[in-house]
């Protein structure tokens, strides 16, 4: 009798527990139209459900040669650079928060996206620079409070 009662216990907490995850998380939106769960982007807006980019490989040695990086990921591990190869950021718009972590074996040169700016009609900066570097096995803070203007942290 216990174990049947033990078994009807487990049986309504698994569920459970995988109902009280997907509250956490939500359930992230596919492609094309479609309704977003409430629950998803509330924990996008808290921090949560970050998305992320790994098994980026540096490419090109200028900035019009590097790797563009896309402007939804927030979280960017750089796996492969080689020696004087970099990536382009997405264009700098206020709001936009990106880390950045070089994983790779040499140091990463980051750069700001090649076309000028929508907004601004020029070219991006970063802390007033044209370029910034990532040492290798560190990682860098970039975020922007006006637009065409990164701050690299």
């Amino acid at each position: 009798m216990f174990k049947t009662i033990r078994d009807m216990f487990v049986g309504a907490l698994i569920p459970t527990l995988i109902t009280a995850a997907l509250a956490l998380t939500g359930t992230a939106p596919g492609t094309g139209p479609q309704l977003i769960d409430g629950i998803w982007a509330q924990g996008v807006a808290n921090g949560l459900n970050a998305s992320f980019l790994n098994g980026v490989t540096c490419t090109g040695s200028t900035q019009a040669t590097a790797f563009q990086l896309p402007s939804a990921a927030t979280l960017i591990e750089l796996d492969t650079v080689a020696a004087s190869t970099g990536c382009n950021l997405p264009t700098a718009l206020p709001g936009v928060e990106i880390s950045i972590y070089n994983n790779g074996a040499n140091t990463a040169t980051i750069y700001p996206t090649v076309p000028n700016n929508p907004v601004t009609g020029v070219q991006d900066t970063l802390n007033n620079a044209t370029t910034t570097t990532v040492a290798s096995h560190t990682s860098i803070y970039v975020f922007c409070a006006k637009a065409g203007i990164w701050s690299v942290k």
